[in-house]
């Protein structure tokens, strides 16, 4: 399913790109503005080591600068959010991050519409897992089953925009975050990672 995903995002990419590419834009390029910003919606699905928990769903926001026409930094707001499976004895149970990731960017213009666009940097995030109600001896047991931890956190991404007009674009991202949050109280993983890979659709504003 997580392959699925992913290769439907890559085609999300390359069909409008090479839709654009083909025809013959013959203006002036106005793309380029000094600062943007975005705001996605997508598919956030854990890394496959975190097999206790199904794909979730994730909403991303930043503020960035163009510092020349190939190079950007900029900051963000991420939230995600996915469930624990039901085979692992709890219910309702759920893992959220908020991250607030910094980003370099390395950005390629293929036309006058199309950009194409790398990048990596480091981030902060806050982890809190809700273990909901959880199942043993028979009997159903709503303690305070929380945990909550903070990290630095590694991402890298890839991706690219298309121009609707002078003043926004249509982005598509697909993302890596590294982190893991230590948390002995769920003695069924010693290291909880909760870092994994976010396919992402949303609009750019750019003034």
């Amino acid at each position: 399913m997580k392959r699925l995903i992913l290769i439907l995002f890559v085609l999300m990419i390359m069909v409008p790109m090479t839709t654009v590419m083909a025809k013959n834009t013959r203006y002036a390029r106005d793309y380029y503005r000094d600062n943007y910003a975005t705001i996605k919606l997508g598919a956030f699905m854990p890394d496959d080591d975190a097999d206790f928990l199904d794909n979730g769903y994730a909403i991303e926001g930043a503020i960035g600068h163009n510092i020349n026409r190939n190079f950007a930094v900029e900051i963000g707001l991420d939230y995600t959010i996915t469930d624990f499976k039901d085979d692992y004895g709890y219910e309702d149970a759920y893992v959220s991050t908020l991250g607030i990731p910094v980003t370099a960017k390395f950005i390629a213009p293929l036309s006058n519409q199309v950009d194409f666009f790398v990048g990596a940097g480091l981030g902060l995030y806050f982890t809190h897992v809700d273990f909901g109600y959880e199942y043993y001896d028979g009997y159903y047991y709503d303690d305070d089953n929380g945990a909550d931890d903070t990290c630095l956190g590694f991402h890298c991404l890839i991706g690219a925009d298309v121009k609707m007009n002078s003043n926004t674009a249509l982005t598509m991202q697909l993302k890596y975050t590294k982190l893991e949050q230590d948390d002995d109280y769920y003695n069924h993983h010693d290291n909880f990672d909760v870092g994994g890979t976010t396919a992402s659709v949303g609009v750019k504003f750019l003034f």
